[in-house]
């Protein structure tokens, strides 16, 4: 029997409770084998439900769909939505996988589904080189349909230290005018602890020709390593100091399930007298996607999918799941922070 983890939310309150092993059998495009699975318990597809408030019943939204290799490496990735008036699931995304002879992931390939031609048409490229172990470069690619070929978007530069922790990441962004790479962010780790997660990240960003600080991550983990607090800063030129924004507190059960998750504004300002501290706190709680990317991947956390809001009539786009919000790294050209992390 195919085992099959199903995720529920429901519209604003993204309340989530995960079932596993049900016996949920799909309609289509599953992989017929017996072989064990990795990455959800033994899974090998994802089904999402939304809320449908006119009938008071959950219904179908999305499922994802693994396929793995002999050496049960993940190969293949693909999302499809369900279309309820016609009771069937329609391809939306799929993304495929490339390893090299150490079990490195070296190229992923994300494509879109088109129905006007019932055709995968491509849409990122992630190229990955490695010196060794260390993963060194990080290349970001958008297919442009016009001329057919791969367009430059980012890159990640990894470096590490003499204990083999990633220390130093930054983040390039290809300028189509002058065909060079130019300096976008970088993000500075601090270790209290060899070969543990990160304690301190410090996020700077290019500014002309010197690089600015501009937020810090502390983090905090319990014995498994999963992260149990993180809290959030700006930093004020004008004081010379951080400003505390935003703090988050993570609860795990005693299998390591993230089961509670709190967050607290840390105002100790008065933000209507200081427009400069007001922005620090905005920025503080809404930190670009490629920090809390960094922080969540540096710290090794599964490939859960995220909760997804929204209610029938209001229905979100699909997030392809483990793959996260796909939509967003297809964007990656125009909102620079987007698409995967480089950790």
């Amino acid at each position: 029997k195919m085992k099959t983890i199903i995720k529920l939310t429901i519209g604003l309150v993204l309340s989530v409770f995960m079932v596993i092993n049900a016996n949920a059998q799909p309609k289509s495009e599953i992989p017929d084998d017996n072989k064990s699975k990795m990455n959800w318990s033994g899974a090998d597809t994802l089904y999402t439900f939304q809320f449908n408030s006119t009938t008071s019943s959950w219904i179908f939204f999305q499922r994802e769909i693994r396929r793995f290799d002999e050496k049960q490496y993940p190969t293949e990735n693909f999302v499809q939505v369900w279309h309820d008036e016609s009771q069937v699931w329609a391809n939306y995304l799929r993304v495929n996988y490339t390893y090299d002879v150490r079990g490195n992931e070296i190229e992923k390939i994300t494509q879109e589904w088109d129905a006007s031609t019932s055709n995968w048409v491509n849409a990122q490229l992630r190229t990955t080189t490695y010196v060794g172990r260390h993963k060194e470069e990080v290349l970001f690619q958008q297919w442009k349909k016009p001329t057919n070929e791969w367009y430059n978007i980012m890159k990640y530069l990894v470096k590490y230290n003499s204990n083999g922790d990633k220390n130093t990441v930054m983040i390039k962004l290809y300028n189509g005018v002058t065909k060079n790479w130019d300096n976008h962010k970088k993000f500075l780790m601090e270790f209290e602890n060899p070969f543990s997660p990160p304690s301190i990240v410090v996020a700077e960003t290019w500014s002309t020709d010197i690089w600015k600080t501009e937020g810090k991550y502390e983090l905090q983990y319990n014995w498994r390593g999963d992260r149990t607090q993180e809290i959030r800063y700006t930093w004020n030129r004008g004081q010379n100091a951080w400003l505390e924004g935003v703090m988050y507190e993570m609860l795990y059960d005693n299998k390591g399930n993230q089961i509670e998750y709190f967050e607290k504004i840390l105002e100790k300002y008065d933000m209507h007298e200081n427009s400069e501290l007001k922005m620090a706190a905005k920025f503080a709680k809404e930190m670009a996607p490629a920090y809390q990317a960094l922080v969540m991947q540096q710290m090794n956390q599964a490939g859960q999918p995220k909760p997804t809001g929204g209610g029938v009539g209001n229905a979100p786009r699909p997030a392809g799941g483990s793959e996260g919000n796909i939509n967003q790294s297809l964007n990656a050209q125009s909102t620079p922070n987007a698409g995967s992390s480089p950790v």
